[in-house]
């Protein structure tokens, strides 16, 4: 009895022991992300095939990872061709030619090295077969939507370590753009390069560094590598640090119930009487930037413009709408403000926001972006502040992309008119663009890149007119005039048909970008750090990868710049 009696007590002690080695330790694993994307950012790299002719860079942007002083860059064997020249960008914006190396289709391995002279910043080279699932990871890479040079960090965790692939499976998001892109632990070692993705945001898949090192002499050569690749002989060594699985990666946002609760007050649901479909709303305190007198038995939220038309109405008890007024909106980052006739309690102290800029230490701050009734969700920031210019899809009506064998800008896709309920495509003459036409300039500028056309059409606004260059099939070229309006972009390739779905709206002067997997509806919400400071406003799902917020400053300058006060 005596023996029994000692044993349940041992259990008593044990248990909440064993509890606690199970908690995740949020404050370490912060710390962590930090750490790991101190050691990994300066060596994680743009690339783009670079015309001799010319002295620039052509086509389509991918990425990469220098991991050793000779200047071998590992990235996806789809982006790349033997002895062709590349312009590779590090993140402080200098710039070093390289030359492409050996290519393995079938694994989608590749390597270039640089060819200038100089010294690199690099990233150590982990072991993927000492990888388990639920072991974080950290993404730091360039997706296309972007158009930045500066590489942008996502964070996941490892899924499944050996996928029938042959790949490794991660829930890094990752996008056209990212492909060769580098995949870290948080050591800060490289363990993957992106792949490719599937439509559910939770397949990207990365190509295992072991191949790498598994075909390191082979991959020094700059050739197709298909059968009978000769092999390296490597194992881990013993040093190799083994990274413990955190399966609490799984569901986050459980680690951050009192955060999330106290977040939570500030958010509400809002819907337009004629446009029926909800968003969501903040709840925003505006004493000190609006005289008391107006503040009396009033309430005001903050939200998206082009989602509320003139008959707003806030639910400020569940299934209980109010109408609201509005008294300013701001086109240009998408934001309105709503008044109601009902004092509330609370709400993000807009005076006392900061309004710096988001220095590159922030990169990697755990975020969140809380839910009316539900669980909020958990992000990494991504980036400092930057621009999204306007895109040809949505101004121009026409989806672009490089095509990697013709070394062109090509057609991929036409767009309605956002007025067009019909959702047809209005053609005037056989000479309109179609599909597959290449572009060749615009406003008799030569587009080498997609971010060349982008970058000229942010010159302009809506209804201005552009002039468009481009050629057919049968070789005649032609020259349109075409004014910029607003187009619906139908969903038609995999990076668009996410479950969540893109928000029809780009072009913006400022922005915070994070990797919140926010259905566009979720957007108009507040984005906080998990100590509560507020960064901004969630705004629109950009991409695949990336949430847009507006930061905090823009909103509190939004709210000193209405006249309604």
């Amino acid at each position: 009895m005596k023996k029994i009696f000692l044993f349940l007590v041992c259990l008593l002690i044990i248990k909440p022991i064993y509890a606690q080695r199970n908690d995740v330790n949020i404050e370490q694993l912060q710390r962590d992300i930090k750490e790991g994307i101190k050691c990994a950012y300066d060596a994680s790299v743009r690339i783009i095939q670079y015309n001799t002719d010319v002295q620039k860079g052509v086509g389509g942007y991918f990425s990469g990872v220098v991991v050793d002083n000779k200047g071998h860059i590992l990235t996806a064997a789809h982006a790349v061709k033997p002895n062709d020249i590349y312009l590779v960008t590090f993140p402080d914006g200098r710039q070093v030619k390289a030359k492409g190396l050996g290519v393995i289709s079938s694994a989608d391995a590749a390597m270039i090295v640089i060819t200038d002279k100089g010294k690199w910043p690099i990233a150590k080279m982990g072991w993927s077969s000492t990888l388990e699932s639920n072991v974080p990871c950290i993404s730091i890479s360039s997706p296309g939507s972007l158009g930045f040079n500066k590489p942008t960090v996502r964070l996941g965790y490892i899924s499944d370590t050996q996928h029938e692939s042959g790949f490794m499976k991660t829930t890094c998001l990752m996008e056209p753009g990212d492909s060769g892109g580098p995949l870290f632990d948080l050591r800060g070692r490289v363990v993957g390069i992106h792949s490719r993705i599937k439509l559910s945001l939770d397949d990207n898949f990365e190509v295992p560094i072991d191949v790498f090192r598994k075909y390191w002499t082979a991959l020094q050569s700059p050739e197709y590598l298909n059968a009978f690749i000769p092999e390296d002989k490597v194992v881990p060594g013993k040093k190799a640090e083994v990274l413990r699985p955190v399966p609490e990666m799984r569901q986050l946002i459980s680690n951050f119930k009192v955060q999330d609760q106290e977040f939570q007050k500030n958010v509400f649901t809002v819907k337009d009487s004629v446009n029926d479909s909800p968003i969501v709303c903040t709840l925003v305190d505006l004493n000190g930037l609006v005289p008391e007198s107006k503040l009396k038995g009033k309430s005001f939220f903050i939200s998206k413009n082009s989602m509320i038309l003139a008959h707003p109405m806030v639910e400020l008890v569940s299934g209980k709408f109010v109408d609201a007024k509005v008294l300013g909106r701001d086109e240009q980052s998408d934001l309105v403000l709503l008044e109601v006739p009902q004092e509330i309690t609370g709400g993000v102290n807009l005076q006392s926001v900061k309004t710096d800029s988001v220095s590159v230490e922030e990169l990697g701050n755990l975020l969140i972006s809380p839910q009316p009734q539900n669980n909020g969700i958990v992000s990494v920031l991504g980036n400092q502040l930057l621009s999204i210019p306007k895109s040809p899809a949505a101004f121009l009506g026409i989806g672009v992309n490089f095509n990697i064998d013709t070394r062109q800008i090509v057609v991929t896709a036409l767009y309605p008119e956002w007025t067009n309920t019909k959702g047809e495509i209005e053609k005037s003459s056989d000479d309109d663009i179609e599909i597959s036409d290449v572009l060749t300039k615009i406003n008799d500028q030569p587009i080498f890149t997609v971010k060349d056309l982008s970058d000229e059409l942010s010159k302009y606004d809506y209804k201005q007119s552009v002039s468009l260059q481009y050629t057919k099939k049968t070789g005649s070229s032609h020259t349109k005039t075409h004014v910029l309006k607003r187009y619906y972009i139908v969903p038609h390739v995999p990076t668009d048909l996410f479950r969540e779905g893109k928000s029809q709206r780009d072009n913006f002067k400022e922005v915070l970008v994070h990797d919140g997997k926010l259905n566009p509806s979720d957007c108009g919400g507040p984005l906080y750090s998990v100590n509560g400071t507020f960064y901004g406003i969630n705004i629109a799902r950009l991409c695949r990868t990336v949430t847009l917020a507006i930061p905090a400053k823009e909103i509190m300058q939004f709210v000193k710049d209405s006249k309604a006060f």
